[in-house]
């Protein structure tokens, strides 16, 4: 079914929250690009680490520069014990990670105000679709039984009210984040 068409977007995504989400968004910008630098160059285990010498100390051997040393030095003495490299990244990366979370947190009363308008729509289309069929039974002479259609928006009342229900990490109790706003709205943007 698309949704797109029973649902128009600008009225379950109005302009001015997708701003403040992007706005939002921006505000992380360059922590993520930190997070994914860090995930680029740090080694993630001992046998990541070795082949990213290997292949580094080829190059260098090639072209020696100061730029080139200074790198195959960090990586050369990333950790004291290679098996365990992955503990400093991860850390790291884990504190960044929260720091985005946590400056990301104005998204959520946003997302859930978007995803119940989107319940709102659904949930009064498949009334007036249940209506529409329950009278055409009824005219007919026949048991009503709902039409694929029907079911269909059963089944998106449905995912909407678990999206709006979902927990975030943190004070509600969650152990997964249900994702970030570009990935919950996506039918919307």
């Amino acid at each position: 079914m698309n949704w797109r068409k029973l649902f128009p977007v600008g009225d379950i995504l109005p302009a001015g929250e997708r701003q403040e989400l992007e706005k939002l968004e921006q505000g992380t910008a360059e922590l993520r690009k930190w997070a994914d630098k860090i995930e680029a160059e740090w080694p993630k285990d001992s046998a990541d680490r070795n082949e990213r010498l290997r292949a580094m100390a080829e190059v260098f051997a090639g072209h020696p520069t100061p730029e080139l040393y200074a790198k195959l030095t960090a990586l050369a003495g990333f950790p004291s014990q290679p098996a365990n490299s992955w503990f400093a990244r991860e850390r790291v990366l884990g504190a960044i990670h929260e720091q985005v979370q946590r400056l990301m947190e104005p998204e959520r009363p946003i997302v859930r105000r978007v995803l119940a308008r989107a319940q709102d729509a659904a949930e009064r289309e498949l009334a007036k679709q249940e209506k529409t069929e329950q009278a055409a039974a009824a005219a007919e002479g026949f048991v009503y039984s709902p039409s694929g259609r029907v079911l269909a928006l059963q089944e998106r009342v449905l995912a909407l009210r678990n999206a709006v229900a979902a927990h975030y990490p943190g004070n509600e109790g969650a152990i997964q984040h249900p994702g970030g706003w570009r990935l919950r709205l996506a039918e919307w943007l």
